[in-house]
């Protein structure tokens, strides 16, 4: 089937911080099976949208992964990212869809492209590539809400 073309436009992307650090387990039982590590890592994502004109804005996200006082072995991954998003057209789209496209879609659009690049940071790593879960974003709206 042939896909539509959205209104939104993802006009660039770009990584503005990658940090990654290997942290080795303390013994070698510890370090037999990682994906029990990565199931038990704390996520921290953090995001802002910001308007550059009637047509044009950016969105900024952080996520941090296993980035606190005691982290587990493993990974510990700390990617920022932005991305300028146009929409055209506006007259024909309802207020809604709109809001939809200008907080989630794009917002969904950067953390799918930070997801990328935490896999491509870990990718040779000695515990193989880390694959950020699906995180709840209505979730993660609400508690922005919330703050």
């Amino acid at each position: 089937m042939i896909a539509k073309e959205a209104p939104i436009k993802l006009v660039n992307f770009m990584v503005l911080g990658a940090n990654f650090k290997f942290i080795a387990p303390k013994t070698k039982k510890e370090g037999q099976n990682p994906p029990l590590y990565f199931q038990d890592y704390v996520l921290d994502v953090d995001f802002t949208q910001r308007p550059i004109d009637d047509d044009k804005f950016h969105v900024f996200a952080k996520i941090a992964v296993n980035d606190n006082d005691s982290p587990l072995p493993g990974y510990q991954i700390v990617v920022e990212g932005a991305a300028t998003f146009s929409i055209q057209s506006k007259s024909d789209i309802s207020e809604d869809v709109l809001n939809n496209l200008k907080y989630f879609s794009s917002i969904n659009i950067v953390i799918g492209y930070l997801r990328s690049t935490i896999n491509s940071l870990t990718v040779s790593a000695p515990f193989g590539p880390y694959l950020l879960p699906p995180v709840d974003m209505q979730d993660l709206f609400k508690k922005k809400g919330e703050k």
